[in-house]
């Protein structure tokens, strides 16, 4: 079996190549099986690497069924990856829209914050075993970060000082913890309110809670509310000055109480007090 097996491969045929009409021998080849089967195969490995080349490093693959391009595939990431972020601001956006309406119905109760994405713990994940020396050094650097976090505070303040609505006294101071976000200011009655900076109005109108309100939008991000007012003197869209007049003191709105004015300060969504900004 195996002498027939040899003998197979090495059987030999001769390939001759003749001129049709003269039958003259243009070429002769000598040829045996074994040698057939590899040069097939060489030739058929050859054609398959050279195949395989020109799909992987040429354009060609592109215009391969379900073989989409290195630049649809970077299009498609890059369009993903804003789809995210878009989502986020979009969140974001209405949140902050949200606390917008809230500030304007005067519904201080109902304010929307976002979630906090830092993890929650249980007492069971955490230790809550601290040591002499631990308390000692946390309360070392708790007085050390308060410190510099109220000159932060303090530097940050510096650059952002509003001038007086008018010349008045606090009769309710801000109170996060009554939802009181703002001071109310009395001053005689048809005192003109001046602009804390200048800005765009962006709310000039009446609500049955707040009564007669206007809003300025001023730079970096800050928005100054102006409730209970008698009259209003500017309009949506209106820029105005620091301290140019945009209202007059007033009594409107089922939440007064009297005669003033309900001053809130108010910067990315988050309520300030504006007796850090503005020396009354």
């Amino acid at each position: 079996m195996k002498n027939n097996l040899s003998a197979y491969f090495k059987k030999k045929f001769r390939l001759v190549i003749l001129n049709e009409t003269s039958l003259e021998e243009k070429a002769v080849f000598k040829l045996s099986t074994g040698g057939i089967i590899w040069r097939s195969l060489l030739a058929f490995f050859s054609i398959f690497l050279i195949c395989f080349c020109i799909i992987v490093y040429s354009p060609v693959k592109q215009y391969i069924p379900g073989k989409a391009s290195n630049l649809v595939q970077k299009n498609l990431i890059s369009l993903s990856i804003k789809s995210d972020s878009l989502e986020r601001v979009l969140s974001i956006q209405s949140l902050y829209l949200k606390n917008f309406e809230a500030i304007l119905n005067g519904d201080s109760s109902v304010l929307y914050y976002s979630e906090d994405t830092t993890g929650v713990f249980t007492e069971t994940e955490l230790s809550l075993s601290v040591s002499k020396e631990d308390s000692l050094l946390r309360q070392r650097v708790e007085r050390e970060d308060l410190g510099s976090l109220n000159n932060n505070i303090k530097k940050e303040r510096s650059f952002f000082l509003f001038y007086p609505p008018f010349d008045g006294m606090i009769s309710d101071s801000f109170n996060l913890y009554n939802n009181h976000f703002a001071i109310d200011l009395v001053a005689k009655k048809g005192t003109k309110i001046k602009s804390i900076s200048q800005g765009t109005v962006i709310v000039s109108d009446w609500n049955p809670e707040s009564g007669y309100v206007i809003a300025v939008q001023h730079e970096n991000n800050f928005i100054s509310f102006y409730k209970h007012c008698s009259r209003l003197l500017k309009r949506v869209g209106d820029f105005v000055e620091m301290g140019e007049h945009i209202a007059i003191i007033g009594n409107s709105g089922e939440l007064s109480t009297g005669p003033h004015l309900h001053l809130e300060l108010w910067k990315g969504g988050t309520p300030l007090n504006p007796a850090d900004y503005i020396s009354f």
